[in-house]
């Protein structure tokens, strides 16, 4: 499962929200990736009917297939179905993502389909691996994207921030997420980067 927060980002306390991560008492370490991914359904939108979005993504040049089915959404908050795999083209990751948990009825179904590039996205990621100890343990990325997003007619400028939960006190994840939400009075992003490239025209 991917649980995970999303933000606008709040230009008038970032710098303010940045001070606050780098003094707390989170372990961290930082990482820049050039993500750039494509989203890919069928002419008839069967994927999406399906509650699913099916993406092939190039991170600093390793490629990965990605199936996503949400689970619950709650303004900034959601919970997905995520299951991830290397793959170089979207059958060959259609083909191996049931070994990583994916519905096998579903990623067969699809890799029989005539499938067609629906969004993409491109975008610098700078995240933040964060460590907490206390009040339970827990880790989650930290991460701002920056970037354009849309399809092949158009791509339109977005910027966002994410915190997604990595391992541990789920709870304590949740209580993090809400704290900064409030003390910064962060703005939530409730469309993934598909919902909001496919309104793009």
């Amino acid at each position: 499962m991917e649980l995970e927060y999303k933000w606008l980002i709040p230009r008038e306390t970032l710098a303010a929200l940045a001070d606050f991560l780098r003094s707390s008492e989170a372990r961290q370490s930082h990482e820049i990736l050039h993500m750039a991914a494509e989203y890919y359904d069928t002419p008839d939108g069967l994927a999406r009917r399906l509650g699913a979005a099916l993406r092939l993504r190039r991170e600093n040049g390793r490629t990965v297939c990605c199936m996503k089915r949400n689970v619950q959404k709650d303004g900034a908050q959601a919970l997905r179905e995520e299951y991830e795999t290397e793959a170089a083209a979207i059958r060959e990751g259609l083909q191996r993502l049931p070994d990583a948990g994916a519905p096998r009825d579903l990623c067969l179904l699809l890799a029989e389909q005539q499938l067609r590039v629906t969004a993409k996205t491109d975008f610098i990621r700078n995240c933040w691996l964060l460590a907490f100890d206390v009040p339970a343990p827990f880790t989650a990325e930290f991460a701002v994207d920056v970037g354009k997003l849309g399809n092949a007619e158009r791509m339109q400028e977005f910027e966002e921030l994410e915190l997604e939960f990595k391992s541990g006190d789920a709870e304590a994840f949740r209580a993090f997420a809400e704290q900064l939400q409030t003390r910064f009075s962060l703005v939530p992003q409730p469309l993934s980067k598909l919902a909001r490239a496919i309104r793009i025209c």
